[in-house]
């Protein structure tokens, strides 16, 4: 019966030191806290065999909290309540702080510094008596609201368009490619990400040839990453093949040949080496290396580049006429009238039709790319939006996205960009990429 009696206490004892430790670990934790870094709890009545494992549960190991904190216990009082504190509390409370390395320091404050601190304080005003105590904290930065254009991997957990793609099946790459990264300039930009990723992996497989250890990072990366050779041959496959089917824009073709004529003269400095050492065979490879890029040079240039435009363009620009001729009403001075007020009432509507507009997903590394792809860069809207490093989102299934594409007319082959007049309507903006 003794027996049973102590496992009975000790489960009480357990279960009072979690339920107090829980509420103050989740308050911490909690992203949606609106308390400070520090909790006051009074111990009134809290039996002196609760302690030790209260302690245990907050100081045993690093916290969760968004910033340093300190936890004040109300451990005694005056005459009038001191019959709700048990005289031993801190003694008890700090042998058991010092058992997890805890040390006093009557100066300590919710700082890096003063973490594993405690200190003792007598309210004379209040008559009370604390024990304040800094648990040692692991910093968590507060996740962001996921928005609509977010990419999310399969847990809903933000990640970026590469780490997405390296980790995909073949499969699901091909997926996402045809879904988030349609023009020539999108995929140049996620070929650079995806050779970034085979180089770390290639050093990777070189410290374990060497028999080196791989760090936490690149155990996870390596272990995450599948198929990366056979994800950047694809890539490179589809940017040849639009280079022979024409489907660049004014500023791809432009970039491209500038980058062509600059590997010629790389070509031509290393011939005119090999010349100089005589070596027949590396000369002809480079012969060969020139005839190649000469010939995709003259590719590029005969192929009439294509023009996207921004979905919705005519009435994007007729929203934001509307919205200055409102602004500069908005700002006028004097009484207005009841006609004014009744227009100036529509101005949010407004701004919120742009902002949707000027959000709609045009795919991934769109704000890298959107110079080459539209000309000049988009005029932002009325209303600011904070946008991700990345933009993108994950594979749409139906509906346009937030541009389409068309072949330039033989006059604007030196053009940007196109205005909006016979514009070809498509219910998926990546089926007219290769139209001429």
């Amino acid at each position: 019966r003794s027996k049973d009696a102590r496992q009975k206490r000790r489960a009480k004892t357990t279960r009072m030191a979690d339920a107090l430790s829980t509420e103050i670990l989740s308050d911490f934790a909690s992203n949606n806290s609106t308390s400070s870094s520090s909790q006051t709890h009074d111990l009134a009545n809290f039996r002196i065999e609760w302690i030790p494992d209260l302690m245990e549960k907050l100081c045993a190991k690093p916290i969760r909290a968004k910033d340093f904190v300190s936890i004040k216990f109300v451990i005694g009082a005056g005459k009038k309540l001191r019959q709700k504190y048990n005289e031993e509390n801190l003694k008890v409370m700090t042998e058991s702080l010092r058992k997890f390395e805890f040390e006093e320091d009557r100066g300590a404050s919710a700082c890096k510094e003063c973490q594993r601190c405690y200190k003792y304080q007598h309210d004379t005003d209040k008559d009370l008596k604390y024990l304040h105590v800094f648990p040692e904290v692991l910093i968590v930065e507060e996740e962001a609201k996921i928005e609509k254009n977010d990419v999310v991997d399969e847990a809903g957990r933000r990640t970026t368009p590469e780490m997405l793609c390296a980790k995909a099946s073949l499969e699901e790459f091909e997926e996402l490619l045809e879904y988030n990264v349609p023009s020539f300039s999108q995929k140049r930009a996620l070929l650079k990400r995806l050779k970034a990723y085979k180089g770390i992996i290639d050093q990777c497989d070189q410290k374990l040839s060497n028999m080196e250890s791989l760090a936490e990072e690149e155990q996870e990366m390596y272990d995450a990453v599948c198929e990366i050779e056979n994800k950047i041959e694809l890539v490179e496959k589809q940017l040849e093949e639009m280079i022979r089917e024409g489907r660049l824009t004014a500023g791809e073709q432009s970039v491209m040949v500038e980058e062509l004529t600059g590997k010629l003269s790389e070509l031509d400095v290393a011939k005119t080496k090999a010349e100089e050492e005589k070596k027949e065979n590396r000369m002809k490879q480079i012969t060969k290396l020139e005839e190649k890029v000469v010939e995709k040079i003259d590719t590029i240039k005969s192929k009439r580049p294509i023009v996207y435009t921004i979905e919705h363009a005519e009435e994007l620009a007729d929203l934001k006429a509307q919205v200055r001729k409102l602004k500069a009403l908005e700002n006028k001075s004097g009484l207005r009238t009841a006609a004014e007020v009744g227009r100036l009432a529509k101005l949010p509507g407004l701004v919120d039709r742009i902002e949707q507009i000027e959000t709609e997903d045009k795919g991934w590394f769109e704000d890298e790319c959107a110079t080459l792809l539209f000309g000049e860069k988009i005029e932002p809207a009325v209303k600011e939006k904070k946008k991700t490093a990345t933009g993108g989102g994950n594979p749409p299934r139906g509906g346009g996205g937030g541009w389409i594409s068309k072949a330039a007319s033989s006059s604007s082959r030196k053009k940007t960009s196109s205005g909006s007049g016979g514009v070809k309507k498509a219910s998926n903006p990546f089926d007219l990429l290769g139209d001429e």
